[in-house]
């Protein structure tokens, strides 16, 4: 789903017998590949880059794959791009090429979190919805501080979309109104209108924290399958003028989640098992075209690529990068540690789209959309 760069490739010799290529001076440094995948050596060292992005990192034994902060990640073979006409993270007029300046490391994107100024504030929005869902009615919202290695630290908020909120907190004199969405349904022919509820949890979002939303079931009936969301943080100079985090989440229906992974695997999916999914953007936080994902460790049934239909995304065979929408998943795991990577092509050179480490829990699934290197991902001076 998002875009790319400025920034010049360069290769990184590890020893006699081994090149690990750091892609971009950009990047989520630490992309390497194997000495007989030389195709994006230009004879840096990149060294202090290696250090600074990905300190420590394996390099994994990926044979033709590129280890990417030990990861291993499919080469990309087509440049990546940035697309455009989605509901969201479309690609500004004016703006084509992909965005990758938060990999530089003097970018104010990656300014340190303010943990000394974090305060507490309102958090509001509207509940969207993935695929084919309902209305975003009866949807339980609740937000944890996200731990070391993705997991679930302290709840810090809870609320639901129950249709009974009239007013944000920090917006008094505007009446809140259902957004719309007109949807194409599988197996109907004219549109049908989707209403998007909004929600509020007020006073207690702490800001300049990394933070997981989960989204599930207000009710017994509601039908929403419980949805980590990770990757977010309230920033304080973004907040609105009223001092709230406006953050839309996203909901995901049971019968969705049925449907993509009976599709994807050719079997409905497991009891106790877990899944993880998201779309690839770039620094713009536009969705990217062409990037190719892996996850470590390599479990399940296999990572997967969607297609590009908004309304109705589906995994498809053919796909050996994302489409428009940047989505990926894979599903089938065992409940614990992941991380997820991403690689672009820009150029003819290989670069790295980001990395991110999560917690999946059975019966559920964990969404990670990449928005390029993160302030919380860059190791203390």
């Amino acid at each position: 789903m998002q875009t790319l760069p400025r920034f010049v490739s360069r290769a990184l010799a590890t020893s006699a017998t081994r090149l690990s290529l750091l892609v971009l001076a950009g990047l989520l440094g630490c992309s390497s590949s194997s000495a007989g995948n030389t195709a994006n050596t230009d004879g840096g060292t990149g060294t202090s880059l290696t250090e600074f992005f990905c300190p420590g990192a394996p390099v994994a034994s990926c044979g033709n794959r590129v280890s990417v902060c030990g990861v291993c990640v499919a080469a990309p073979t087509q440049d990546i791009i940035r697309t455009s006409g989605w509901r969201e993270y479309s690609a500004p007029a004016g703006a084509p090429d992909p965005d990758l300046s938060c990999f530089d490391p003097t970018s104010p994107a990656l300014a340190p979190l303010d943990t000394a100024g974090s305060k507490l504030v309102n958090m509001r929005g509207y509940v969207k919805i993935f695929a084919n869902g309902p209305d975003s009615n009866f949807a339980k919202i609740e937000v944890f501080k996200e731990g070391p290695n993705g997991a679930l630290g302290d709840k810090v908020g809870e609320t639901s979309s129950d249709g009974t909120l009239t007013h944000f907190a920090d917006d008094p004199a505007t009446m809140i109104t259902l957004k719309e969405e007109q949807i194409t349904v599988q197996g109907q022919v004219d549109k049908v209108i989707r209403k998007l509820y909004p929600f509020e949890i007020k006073g207690t979002i702490p800001t300049e924290t990394p933070l997981i939303v989960r989204t599930s079931s207000q009710t017994a009936t509601a039908g929403w399958m419980p949805l980590y969301d990770y990757n977010i943080v309230a920033r304080n100079a973004s907040l609105t003028t009223g001092g709230a985090f406006n953050n839309d989440v996203r909901a995901l229906g049971n019968d969705d989640y049925a449907s993509i992974l009976k599709a994807a695997y050719n079997r409905p999916p497991v009891g106790g098992q877990s899944a993880v999914a998201g779309e690839v953007h770039d620094c713009g936080d536009v969705r990217i075209e062409y990037a190719t994902v892996g996850i470590s460790p390599n479990a399940g049934l296999g990572l997967f690529y969607l297609s590009d239909v908004e309304d109705n995304p589906l995994p498809s065979s053919g796909l050996r990068s994302t489409a428009g929408m940047g989505l990926y998943a894979a599903g089938a795991l065992t409940p614990g540690s992941f991380t997820v990577a991403a690689l672009g092509q820009l150029k003819g050179k290989t670069v790295s789209l980001g990395t991110y480490t999560v917690q999946t829990f059975a019966d559920s699934v964990t969404a990670v959309s990449f928005r390029g290197l993160r302030p919380w991902q860059v190791p203390a001076k």
